[in-house]
């Protein structure tokens, strides 16, 4: 069983993906890492973490002390960081030597084969397919790049937001979508207000002719009498 530390969720369901064969628990911060270990003792085979709350489980030596404390082994460690962690990968290797990292890039068209490797060395009976990673990997990768918009409002039903000229041309800008979309909804509410109060002047209308009827049948009403 592996235990892994990641706070992005987004993040760590890919991590999880890559090793979809193996019994996987998620977790989010340093705390929890505890809980589980804990919890489980030493039915965790490896550990990988993302590397803040692994530095913060390990600054201390807490991580160490509680598995001392239950009698159990530490588990492998595989650290993973990412490209703005320069400065804590540096002081982390010079004071937890023992872990193993590797560097996080979502646009890594290798990540599966190096993640999937790193693992491996520190957990060798590891049940993965390398290709069906990868697949898995890029096919994720071209989805997420390939979301337009535009074509999402329209198969929400958006049509008419969509094709409205009051949308202009955003280049693939997002922020200038949403604010054109709120523009042309803005634009919606003030013609249904307009057309709330035409509805409302016919009414008026309605009834004001209907009391200049009565007043003109009373005055025949009136007249026939006379004769």
């Amino acid at each position: 069983m592996i235990l892994l530390i990641e706070p992005d969720q987004k993040i760590k369901k890919k991590l999880c993906d890559l090793i979809s064969r193996e019994r996987v628990i998620g977790v989010d911060s340093y705390i929890q890492i505890l809980e589980m270990l804990c919890k489980f003792k030493n039915r965790f085979e490896l550990i990988i973490a993302n590397i803040h709350p692994l530095n913060d489980a390990l600054s201390q030596q807490t991580l160490f002390k509680l598995c001392d404390k239950l009698h159990i082994e530490i588990p492998p460690i595989l650290g993973i960081y990412r490209q703005c962690d320069e400065q804590i990968v540096e002081d982390f290797k010079k004071n937890n030597g023992q872990c193993k990292l590797i560097k996080y890039h979502e646009e890594d068209e290798v990540f599966p084969e190096t993640y999937i490797q790193a693992i491996k060395e520190l957990y060798p009976v590891l049940i993965a397919d390398i290709d069906k990673a990868k697949e898995i990997w890029l096919k994720k990768e071209k989805t997420e790049e390939s979301i337009d918009p535009r074509k999402w409002l329209k198969e929400e039903g958006f049509i008419k937001v969509v094709e409205s000229d009051n949308i202009k041309s955003s280049n693939g800008n997002t922020g200038e979508l949403i604010t054109s979309v709120e523009e042309m909804l803005i634009d919606e509410t003030a013609e249904k207000i307009e057309n709330v109060d035409e509805l409302v002047d016919y009414k008026k209308m309605y009834f004001e002719l209907k009391k200049k009827h009565e007043e003109l049948l009373k005055q025949v009403t009136d007249l026939t009498e006379q004769i």
